[in-house]
């Protein structure tokens, strides 16, 4: 499909082209007339994988999930108008989770009438729309502006601080099979823009390492973009180097392994790990790498960290939210590594006290949630936390557990294991139900080699219940394990605290084993509490996508 020579094509081989020579693997999609034109040509182009999605509102979703993953663009498309318009949410989680996804969609003519096919008043609408929660938007004017639009895309989205853009192309006239215009054109050659990084300068490295070397107990803060640019292990070597505990936002967990002497857990402004506490007492720097200055994780570790503080800020470059000398925008990798070299010959004397404090604090933690389930693991229905705690007895150190939002999410970071940031996949600051189901299928996809758990409410899974029929398409052999109480239990606990009594959250919740046989799956019910890990054994051993649908209800969480 790559154009060699410079014959004439159309837009769709024009936007295909791109893909190509992007070196994209995978393409997520549902098929509509608006991008019909792409369709016959991505049919020419066997590098390219298409994954055929059953909802719309999943396949950002699938994308967001991928750019996560392997650190390259998740590419997805589109149908005009309600395609484009129900996978808004997802293009919003990559945006907050700063995930490389280019979103592709058809469009309505460029001087569409009124009530167009697809359309509204307005045909710059969705371009328009879109600019609001991607880094860049537009909506392509003619043929000849394809290859320069993808590769300015494909630039955007990887470069600096990594995230979503939208790439819009109308469609000739209301019906016609044509994108822009029905006669092919000679275009200009494709050429890819490599991405930009932000590099530290050497004042900077000096400045910051001076700063942590004179303080006599810092704490490094790490955010997502440490985990974004695959910076955990530079991350791990200067808090050993230097003897420094790490705290991470909760979007972060698995940036360090929560086994780690120096790891001293997440922060939220909910419920922190008791670990954060610890170690913020004496604090007197934090030096946080991988936030952005004026954000919810920035502005709420100020809170409780010492006035002196540092940051290393993950962004596209320093604009009016980057104020101080002490905050900096660069490339966590490159900033990291700049210090390690910085500071090899200054090593530390190892704290041990400082790592006996982790460790204890940690030690009783574990024991603390593990004594609140006793006198629980025998309940009917199945307690929350006995769920948590046994899916962790299989997760391996390579496994892959993703979680949607609810109650399983905050049972998880209380039992799971975290090795890894593939240990606990969490949608992030978007915080947006229906996470867990397209991203552990592409997780299967990607690593077919390692165990992918999925854990959802009832009301989570039924938003996103469709795509279990892709996981069986694509061999997808995920585990989901369904959290079924009837009843959109996080709220409940927020309702009773606030009002003392709920209202509209219970609803009639399917028998999700059931629809996964019917999908061409696995699907075990389960109702006793020693039925569980059977369940979960044979579901993880399945040659098919599995689902195991547990019988649950509200439980309190512990106390941090």
């Amino acid at each position: 499909m790559a154009q060699e020579a410079r014959e004439a094509i159309n837009a769709g081989q024009a936007i295909v082209d791109a893909l190509v020579r992007e070196g994209v693997e995978t393409v997520f999609c549902l098929p509509g007339s608006h991008i019909i034109e792409m369709y016959g040509a991505l049919r020419e182009a066997p590098s390219i994988r298409l994954v055929t999605c059953k909802s719309e509102s999943n396949i950002s979703l699938f994308a967001d999930a991928y750019g996560r993953l392997t650190r390259r663009p998740g590419v997805c498309l589109l149908t005009a108008g309600p395609g484009a318009l129900n996978s808004v949410a997802g293009v919003a989680q990559a945006y907050g989770a700063a995930s490389p996804v280019v979103h592709i969609t058809g469009g309505v003519p460029l001087n569409a009438s009124r009530e167009a096919f697809h359309g509204v008043d307005d045909p710059e609408f969705t371009a328009e729309m879109y600019k609001r929660v991607t880094k860049w938007s537009a909506r392509i004017r003619n043929i000849e502006e394809v290859p320069s639009v993808m590769a300015r895309a494909f630039h955007i989205a990887q470069s600096g601080r990594p995230g979503p853009v939208h790439v819009e192309i109308p469609r000739l006239s209301d019906y016609a099979p044509y994108l822009l215009q029905k006669e092919p054109a000679v275009l200009a050659p494709y050429q890819p823009k490599p991405a930009e990084v932000v590099s530290p300068t050497q004042e900077d490295v000096n400045y910051f390492a001076q700063r942590l070397l004179a303080a006599k107990s810092p704490v490094l803060c790490a955010g997502k973009g440490v985990i974004r640019k695959n910076a955990m292990a530079e991350l791990a070597e200067v808090s050993e180097l230097l003897s420094i505990p790490v705290i991470y936002t909760q979007d972060a967990i698995g940036v360090i392994p929560d086994d780690h002497p120096f790891a001293a857990g997440h922060y939220i402004a909910t419920r922190s790990d008791p670990r954060v506490k610890k170690v913020m007492e004496k604090a007197d720097l934090v030096f946080s790498v991988g936030l952005r200055a004026d954000t919810a994780e920035t502005d709420h570790l100020s809170k409780f960290a010492p006035p002196d503080r540092m940051l290393v800020g993950f962004d596209d470059g320093e604009d009016e939210h980057y104020s101080r000398k002490d905050e900096i925008v660069a490339d966590p990798k490159l900033f990291l590594s700049a210090l390690l070299d910085r500071v090899r010959g200054e090593k530390r004397p190892v704290n041990e006290e400082l790592k006996k404090t982790i460790a204890e604090t940690r030690s009783a933690f574990r024991e603390s949630v593990k004594t609140f389930l006793d006198g629980s693991r025998s309940l009917k229905p199945v307690h929350s936390g006995f769920i948590l705690e046994t899916i962790a007895g299989f997760v391996k150190p390579d496994s892959i557990v993703v979680s949607d939002v609810g109650n399983c999410q905050m049972w998880a970071r209380y039992y799971l294991p975290f090795h890894n940031p593939e240990s606990f996949m969490q949608s992030g600051v978007w915080n947006a139900m229906s996470f867990a189901l397209p991203t552990a299928i592409v997780a299967k996809m990607e690593f077919p080699d390692r165990d992918v758990i999925g854990i959802a409410g009832d009301g989570a899974s039924l938003m996103t219940i469709a795509d279990f029929v892709t996981a069986c398409d694509y061999g997808a052999n995920i585990v989901l394990v369904v959290f079924n109480d009837g009843a959109y239990s996080q709220m409940i606990g927020q309702q009773q605290k606030l009002y003392g009594k709920v209202y509209g959250l219970d609803f009639k919740s399917p028998d999700f084993a059931a629809i996964a046989e019917a999908c061409g799956g696995l699907g075990i019910r389960v109702e006793e509490p020693e039925d569980l890990a059977g369940a979960l054994e044979k579901a993880l051993a399945a040659d098919v996508p599995a689902i195991v649908d547990v019988t649950t209800s509200y439980y309190e969480l512990p106390p941090y």
